[in-house]
């Protein structure tokens, strides 16, 4: 949507410009009415657009979950198995939400608009749902679906619904949304960026590819891979058909905004509609402050995910690695993510300038900071009065793209799986290398080739809210992360030499002589080793819900829990 037109600057202006009477006529200045909201396109445009605003995820989430996966050096009692009922919030407020939706898409059932004005709105606010209740049975499982604004008659202690009827339920109102024939399978011009046959589209792959994977399929049930296989493939076919495709530029795809890889988004635009997440996620001399708390500082854990630049993993096995100068040859997509010690990163002011990671003072556990969706152009003052108007891209053709290639892996068509992989690789510019394997191993099974698809994933979408999630989908907590602490990289001046100078001397070379003045060294972050527990893989209900609703049942796995969430 027009990101001058969101719903805040929409609703003053339509409140504000009512007309140009007597301030004295009391009529003129009274409240909008239900009558106009419903009938008038404007109005239900607005309620929509806040419903967008409101309910679509945008950046605060993204700050949250990668905390839980090792990716980021901040405390998360998920990680270290400090979960209790009330760790996630009530219910209360995501059902208050619903219920807007519910109540828009009962009004447009009535509204005297032309019903091709109403399918379209009400396409989108099937999109929404969809998200909301998608987003719930991830992290619960079955849930209450409600689908129509309950009335005081009605009876109000609804029951959670098994997870396998929530799923469908789900995928209906994205195959309802999809069927709309005035849905734009792209908005343009002012409305560039609302949800669309796109979104939805999309959104329908991810949900069916949660279903078969193993936290909510764990016989492996072919059936449910192939419903995914085929959601995915319909959606990368009809999205490249359209337009969609990867961005050329890795680094600059939350730069350029609205670009070709840009599927499902949240878009922002200050003064009317701004957040303040870049101002933590910088260095704090140059972001929110030094003292304040940060986020998305990516640990070495996370840094040496990243292969060299021929594909091949960056070990001592490996001679393009070199672990002293270790950010030679990689990967193209690790200098497009991360900032280390001595890496140039050029904010505003700071034109030609490296960063020193221990200077002013550290602030950084890990001795590393997020270069990803940094406005190199934004001055401290930007960041901190919550200027920010970068969109937060929730789904990406990338993503499609790998959610299709799991799929295929799944159902042993592991050709299919391996295209995707080097079209990937290829974009982020590995070398194809001599037998056109961008470093991939020929012949991959199929558990190797969906390792390989998670390690890709893990690297293209590092520090973008999805590594929790795939570490739970796939129950991998336990085998790659329990028992273990996270890690940083401490850069250590060599005896000898004055640091301050060092770093002042415009002379020395930091790509060939970093090692003649640091010697970094790889440090425990943690105190206690991380400790996911099985039953985090399904979220128990709020202690709250528990109690306001006598026919919720708590999770098994929790005290007192009988609900299922496999069913």
């Amino acid at each position: 949507m027009n990101k001058n037109k969101f719903l805040y600057y929409l609703i003053i202006c339509l409140v504000s410009c009512m007309s140009c009477t007597n301030v004295m006529d009391k009529d003129e200045l009274a409240s909008i009415t239900d009558e106009q909201v419903w009938n008038d396109a404007k109005y239900a445009t607005a309620y929509l657009d806040k419903m967008h605003r409101e309910y679509v995820p945008g950046w605060v989430g993204s700050t949250i979950s990668d905390e839980a996966c090792g990716e980021m050096g901040d405390y998360n009692a998920v990680l270290f198995g400090r979960m209790t009922q009330t760790t996630e919030p009530s219910w209360k407020d995501t059902y208050n939400s619903i219920r807007n939706v519910n109540l828009f898409l009962e009004k447009m059932d009535e509204s005297t608009l032309d019903d091709a004005t109403c399918d379209v709105l009400k396409a989108q606010a099937l999109v929404i749902r969809a998200w909301i209740y998608f987003d719930l049975v991830r992290k619960y499982g079955g849930v209450p679906m409600i689908l129509k604004t309950q009335t005081l008659s009605d009876d109000l202690y609804a029951e959670r619904t098994k997870t396998s009827e929530c799923i469908a339920l789900i995928q209906k109102d994205l195959d309802d949304a999809i069927a709309i024939p005035g849905f734009p399978f792209q908005w343009s011009g002012d409305d560039l960026g609302r949800l669309s046959k796109a979104s939805a589209l999309a959104l329908k792959g991810r949900l069916l590819l949660y279903w078969a994977s193993p936290q909510f399929n764990p016989a492996g049930l072919q059936e449910r891979w192939q419903a995914a296989y085929d959601a995915n493939r319909e959606a990368r076919d009809l999205l490249a058909q359209n337009g969609y495709g990867l961005y050329e530029k890795y680094a600059d795809i939350f730069l350029d905004e609205m670009n070709r890889e840009v599927i499902f988004v949240k878009r922002f635009e200050y003064p009317h509609f701004g957040h303040a997440w870049e101002a933590g996620a910088r260095p704090g001399d140059v972001g929110i402050s030094l003292m304040a708390p940060k986020w998305n500082r990516p640990t070495w854990d996370l840094a040496v995910s990243y292969p060299t630049i021929s594909g091949r993993a960056a070990d001592a096995s490996n001679p393009e690695y070199d672990d002293v100068l270790f950010w030679k040859n990689r990967d193209p997509r690790f200098t497009a993510s991360i900032v280390w010690n001595s890496s140039m990163f050029e904010l505003s002011y700071m034109a030609n300038g490296r960063r020193w990671t221990d200077y002013p003072v550290n602030d950084t556990p890990t001795y590393m900071y997020c270069r990803k969706a940094i406005h190199l152009e934004y001055t401290q003052t930007d960041v901190r009065a919550g200027n920010n108007s970068g969109d937060w891209i929730e789904i990406r053709y990338a993503e499609v793209l790998l959610n299709f290639a799991e799929c295929a892996a799944a159902l042993n068509r592991t050709d299919e799986a391996l295209d995707v992989l080097k079209q990937i690789r290829s974009r982020a510019g590995i070398h194809a290398g001599s037998d056109g394997l961008y470093g991939l191993d020929a012949g991959l099974s199929k558990e190797a080739m969906t390792k390989a698809i998670l390690l890709e994933r893990k690297i293209e979408f590092a520090m973008e809210d999805k590594r929790f999630w795939d570490l739970r989908r796939y129950r991998l907590f336990a085998s790659e992360l329990n028992g273990k602490v996270r890690h940083g990289r401490r850069p250590v001046i060599r005896e000898g030499y004055d640091i301050d100078a060092v770093k002042a001397d415009p002379s020395i070379d930091w790509d060939t002589e970093y090692g003649v003045y640091f010697e970094d060294e790889v440090f425990e972050v943690d105190q206690y080793p991380i400790d996911f527990r099985e039953e985090y893989y399904f979220y128990p209900i709020h202690t709250d819900d528990i109690y306001s609703n006598s026919k919720i049942q708590q999770t098994k796995g929790w005290e007192g829990g009988t609900f299922d969430p496999l069913q």
